[in-house]
């Protein structure tokens, strides 16, 4: 015995025999730790979570025969499952959650809630997960669109004209029963106090009954673009043009002017109180020879505006006849009062030529 092992070769294979048994103890631990880690990423990868979201419930249903009202415009779903589909789901949205009434018939039912385009690996609830409905007999028919407002709102003094709404018809659509309690459908405009200048509002709908309440229909649109004109009345009168201020003596002025007529804006109870005609002063002062004016009218007392506010006028300037004159002082003075009698007598004359032009081409008030 003790001879077999002074050989060199059993040491050999004893040395072999311990290296062979040493690489494959080292070798199963490595692929150990290999395979913990592995499962331990994937564990990491399909981690489960759990999330909540908000989402429209659709109606599958026969909707030119059928109206259906009483469930929610929108349900809760909670999805559970890896980690990355439910981060695609809320994202991508790419599922839907619906009730389906095309078998059902007219009248009252509980319905369940489903869904559909989920990934398998998900979990899912919905809340609710039922809900009630009522399936009528549609019905839809077409209403012109009012404006209402409170008058009360409008400035003393002005007026409100016919309101332009687009569009001008809405079509009501819902269960036969609701549609035909409706009356009317309003524009209803929020108009503030004391209200002077024009309205112009997208403006919602509404459907009332004969007692002035909403009725749950659908109108399509809902909404309609609104313009109320607010404004004053009006009154066109005619313009005679007054010589005022000192002319140069032996001269003779005439006021002429292409305008005839303006027209004043004021309340109704003002307008009352004018007349057919204002005087226009213009200011002959240093005026030697003829030119064109312009004079800013000024306007009546209550009278808010004035269109146009101003006019041009031509000062017409001629001299009084030589013979007119005498040397002698009595005489020089009896010249100047015929002068001046003539420039006034001219520039009357001038108005009531104004006066017969603008009663010729004036127009009835507003």
């Amino acid at each position: 015995m003790k001879e077999f092992f002074n050989r060199p070769w059993v040491y050999r294979v004893l040395s072999l025999g311990l290296a062979a048994l040493l690489f494959a103890w080292v070798t199963s631990q490595n692929l150990g730790a290999t395979h913990s880690n592995s499962q331990t990423a994937e564990q990491t990868a399909v981690a489960d979570t759990k999330e909540t979201l908000k989402t429209n419930l659709q109606v599958d249903s026969d909707q030119d025969v059928y109206y259906v009202t009483g469930y929610p415009r929108q349900v809760s779903i909670t999805i559970e499952g890896p980690s990355a589909n439910v981060s695609a789901a809320r994202n991508m949205r790419n599922f839907r959650v619906y009730i389906d009434v095309r078998k059902l018939k007219v009248g009252t039912h509980t319905v369940k809630i489903k869904q559909s385009g989920l990934n398998r690996s998900l979990k899912y609830s919905i809340k609710p997960e039922t809900v009630k409905i009522k399936i009528a007999t549609r019905k839809d028919k077409t209403f012109p669109i009012q404006a209402n407002y409170n008058t009360s709102r409008i400035a003393d003094g002005y007026l409100v004209g016919t309101p332009s709404i687009s569009p001008s018809t809405v079509r009501v659509s819902g269960a036969k029963s609701e549609v035909s309690r409706v009356r009317e459908v309003v524009a209803q405009l929020d108009i503030s106090n004391n209200t002077k200048d024009n309205y112009e509002q997208e403006v919602l709908l509404d459907a009332l009954d004969k007692d002035g309440n909403t009725v749950d229909v659908l109108l399509t649109p809902q909404t309609a673009h609104v313009k109320l004109p607010i404004y004053l009345p009006s009154k066109k009168v005619k313009l005679d043009f007054e010589q005022s201020g000192s002319g140069d003596g032996g001269r003779v002025y005439s006021l002429v002017s292409s305008v005839t007529q303006v027209t004043l804006f004021a309340p109704q109870s003002v307008l009352d109180k004018i007349g057919k005609t204002i005087t226009v002063p213009v200011s002959v002062s240093k005026v030697n020879s003829s030119i064109q004016k312009t004079v800013k009218i000024d306007k009546p007392s209550g009278v808010v505006n004035i269109d146009p506010s101003s006019v041009t006028v031509n000062i017409q300037v001629s001299q009084v006849n030589d013979e007119l004159s005498q040397p002698s002082g009595s005489s020089s003075q009896s010249s100047s009062s015929r002068t001046s009698s003539r420039s006034s007598s001219s520039a009357k004359s001038s108005s009531e030529s104004s006066d017969s032009d603008s009663e010729d081409s004036s127009t009835s008030p507003d």
